[in-house]
């Protein structure tokens, strides 16, 4: 008779409820234990000990001695020369639309963090100048890019800027930090 009360009246319901979250919940302990236990765990084995890290560990000398006494300058793409003729380039050929100030600076320098040189150098060529796309001479386009390096402070060399695409795309102008 109570049991048919408590089931005409939903308490069977209830308890099933409870049951239920019940058996929910040790299941969630029980699989989150065991991630849990389980993760970043390494054999012990593997862990490195007090003597191992001693006799592991580079010494700082022995790098500086392999080290040449000079400093290490950046790396140079182009010449002097080259951005010479770049920015009379620039002056004759650009100047009417853009301003040298457009290829330098802060909002330049935002504007292309992360891009390659070959990119610059492609979207140069492909668009520029607007009203005859890719019709510079190859160096012109050369000497252009060489005087907007060193309109950003890239340092010039004994080397001129050439056309090697896929190695220009392996040079980030501005690196992302």
């Amino acid at each position: 008779m109570l049991v048919v009360f408590l089931f005409l009246t939903g308490f069977d319901l209830f308890f099933q409820r409870i049951l239920m979250e019940s058996l929910r919940t040790r299941l969630l302990v029980l699989v989150l234990t065991g991630v849990y236990g389980c993760a970043g765990v390494t054999p012990a084995e593997t862990l490195p000990n007090e003597e191992t890290l001693v006799e592991d560990t580079p010494v700082a000398t022995e790098v500086e001695e392999s080290m040449d006494e000079e400093t290490v300058e950046p790396s140079s793409f182009y010449t002097v020369a080259q951005a010479e003729r770049g920015e009379d380039s620039f002056r004759e050929t650009c100047l009417s639309c853009h301003s040298s100030s457009e290829f330098r600076g802060r909002s330049f320098q935002r504007d292309w963090r992360g891009s390659s040189m070959g990119y610059l150098y492609e979207e140069i060529v492909y668009y520029m100048p607007e009203d005859n796309p890719g019709g510079l001479a190859t160096d012109t386009y050369l000497d252009i890019m060489a005087y907007i390096l060193d309109l950003n402070g890239f340092p010039a060399g004994d080397s001129e800027l050439v056309s090697d695409i896929d190695a220009m795309k392996e040079i980030v102008l501005f690196p992302r930090d």
